[in-house]
Parts: C-alpha cells; structure tokens; sequence
C-alpha cells in the first residue's frame, strides 16, 4: 500500500513539474517578426460565415494553435490505479490530436485541417512584408458527402500595427480578430489571411557613426591637448620655467580674449556704420 501511494505521489509531481516547465515544444522563430505572441495561447479561435471545407454555405468556426504540446492531465478519480497521467495535446477543440479543424454548422464531426508541426513559420517571398504559417498536412478524411481529400491549412499574417490582438489569460481559448481572407481551393487547402501588429518587422536600427563635425572637433581638441602637455613639459623640463610662464605662447593665449572682445566690437562697429549710412542715403531721396 505505502509503496503504490510512493509511486502515485512521485507520479504527480512529474505531472506538475512537466505541466510548469514543457507547456509548449520549441518552435521556429522569424528573425524580426514577433511570432512568440501566437504561441501564448493554448489555442486561437475564429468563426466565419459561409467559408468552410466540404460545406461553403455554412457557418464555420476554426480552431489552431502553434507547437502546443499540451499537458499530463490528472484524472486521480478516473485512472488512478492503471494511467494516472493522461496526455492531453495539442489544441482541445481538435481531438487534442491536431494543430488545426474546423467545426461546421452542418455537421456534427469536426474536420481536421492540420497536423503539429515545430517548423510551422516561414518568411514571404523577398520584398514581401509578413510571413505565414504552415500546417503539416493533415491526414485523409471525408470532409463532404462527396469529397474525401488530405486537407491542409495556411495562415498568412500581413503587417498592420492598428489590429489588436488580445493575449490570452491562463488557459482559456483566445480569439482571433476577423480574418481579412479566407480561399479554399480544389486541393481542400484553406489559406486565412490576418492583420498581425507582429507581421511588421523590427530591424536593429544601425548604430549611427559620428559626424564629419564631431570627428573634426575631436581631432581639434586632442591637437590642442597635445599641444598644451607637450609645450608645459618642454617649457619646464628644459627651459625651466614655473608659473603660468609653463603654458606655451602664455601671452597669446593670455591677450586671446581680450583680442576676441574687440574683434566683436570692431564688428559691431562697422555693421552700425552701414545701417547709419543706409538710412541717410534713404532720407536724402
């Protein structure tokens, strides 16, 4: 007794840790695209009016989600003396065996449209914005009275930065906004199409060199460094001098203010003289 009561305690606990560290397996990355986001629900619903595989004239509600692996499950009540661990994956709405179905209001079976896939983005054509998401194919089934196919499911994602997309709180089913497109071809591929604020791609702004003018100051004020180290070491070490004799061409830079000052005035003085005349060469006429 105490040891099968061992095993179910040890078992839960390999429940729990599993459920807190594995809730999603390691999917792909877009460099520059926030495809992170899409994976923080266990799975996004959307329902759409007359665009479902095998029944175009009903209603349809979609359900996907993206490398979700689910979570062991304690069912201690149900299974306690044979599996007290059951695994639950993938998204709930689709069998918890599939990434992808749909549920039409004409019929009473769901539809699969996707397999799990950890490689499921894939970055657009060169010069096109955006990326998309691509399913594993699903497996063959009997979708409509009168067609039976292997059906696959794609989702585009094009920038827009004013759609809103809500993250999801726990566990619950998170809502997509309204698809801009949904095509369903011969080959029963069903291809969404979404405005995603993470379709736009954020690159690392270039680290900006410095100007001409900086670069030019700098090396003005390293000369002038320099210059002074220099002439204080040469004017006290061999010349012997002390005081404020040690600055190199101490009465140059001394008067240089001083030199500044009536430069200005100067100016000043003459800019005044031509307005004065100016004016009078003004009166006169």
């Amino acid at each position: 007794m105490m040891h099968i009561s061992l095993t179910s305690i040890g078992l839960l606990l390999l429940c729990l840790i599993y459920h807190a560290s594995a809730q999603h397996t390691i999917c792909n990355s877009l460099e520059g695209y926030d495809t992170k986001f899409l994976l923080n629900a266990v799975q996004w619903r959307v329902t759409a009016d007359y665009q479902c595989l095998g029944h175009p004239a009903a209603n349809c509600t979609y359900f996907f989600s993206f490398c979700q692996t689910g979570m062991f499950v304690w069912v201690f009540f149900c299974r306690a003396k044979t599996h007290p661990c059951v695994l639950s994956s993938l998204a709930p709405n689709c069998l918890n065996e599939y990434s992808a179905c749909q549920n039409s209001s004409a019929s009473s079976n769901i539809t699969v449209l996707g397999a799990l896939s950890t490689t499921v983005f894939y970055e657009n054509d060169p010069g096109e914005k955006g990326f998309y998401a691509l399913f594993a194919r699903a497996p063959n089934q009997t979708v409509s009275n009168t067609t039976t196919c292997a059906p696959s499911f794609k989702i585009k994602f094009r920038c827009n930065l004013q759609s809103h997309w809500f993250a999801p709180v726990g566990d619950e089913t998170a809502n997509t906004p309204e698809p801009t497109d949904i095509e369903i071809d011969d080959q029963c591929l069903t291809t969404m199409t979404f405005d995603f604020p993470g379709a736009c791609i954020h690159e690392d702004e270039p680290k900006k060199g410095l100007s001409g003018g900086s670069v030019f100051l700098l090396i003005l004020f390293s000369v002038l460094i320099a210059y002074f180290l220099v002439g204080v070491a040469y004017n006290g070490l061999y010349k012997h001098k002390s005081g404020i004799h040690l600055i190199p061409q101490a009465e140059f830079w001394i008067s240089l203010p001083l030199l500044a000052i009536e430069g200005c005035r100067t100016t000043l003085g003459i800019c005044s003289r031509s307005s004065s005349e100016s004016r009078a060469t003004y009166d006169s006429v």
